[in-house]
């Protein structure tokens, strides 16, 4: 996998899921002071993350976990913190599945659980994640162009192929980044 488009890939589903939690935050009138301190704690780590402070972001979303274990956001942004910058993969996976508990079809999850799979060589495990992480966010070129080379490498050149070109359709820079002798047919 290009290290540089799993980093854009995973920075784009934080500042996805960065914008879901300060929209969250954005409601108002809400007389539960529960809900709106979760809000708050989700606001602050997703801040916190994105400047860089991860040992802030952590503390934020384990409050957040110890008001609602179920928030799949701060599951899944303790994995990628774990994933990141801690380089402890089994937190991570642990993470990323309990937010999938929540959500089974949240994509950046499923992404990034699939890219620490393709890295322990559970090629089968990782096209699987892809798979169901290209139905959760069918627009993602990232995703199916992640999928493509690892079908072409486990020898599906036909659904190689079709995941390829897809990729290039949602976004024809990718094929710059497809190595000529897996360039899809057709």
């Amino acid at each position: 996998m290009n290290p540089s488009l799993t980093r854009r890939s995973i920075l784009a589903a934080t500042s996805l899921v960065l914008a879901a939690g300060l929209a969250l935050g954005a409601c108002g009138g809400s007389s539960d002071t529960s809900t709106k301190k979760q809000g708050e704690l989700l606001n602050a780590g997703l801040q916190a993350e994105v400047q860089g402070d991860y040992a802030t972001a952590k503390k934020n979303f384990e409050a957040l976990l110890k008001a609602d274990s179920t928030n799949k956001f701060a599951h899944y942004n303790l994995g990628y913190i774990a994933q990141t910058q801690d380089r402890d993969g089994k937190e991570a996976v642990k993470q990323y599945e309990a937010a999938l508990k929540t959500d089974p079809e949240y994509g950046p999850a499923l992404y990034n659980l699939a890219i620490i799979k393709t890295a322990n060589g559970d090629d089968a495990g990782a096209i699987l994640l892809y798979q169901r992480a290209g139905t959760a966010n069918p627009t993602d070129a990232n995703t199916q162009l992640n999928l493509g080379l690892l079908l072409y490498k486990t020898g599906d050149t036909a659904g190689a192929d079709a995941a390829l070109r897809k990729a290039i359709a949602l976004n024809p820079a990718i094929k710059s980044r497809i190595p000529a002798n897996q360039q899809p047919n057709g």
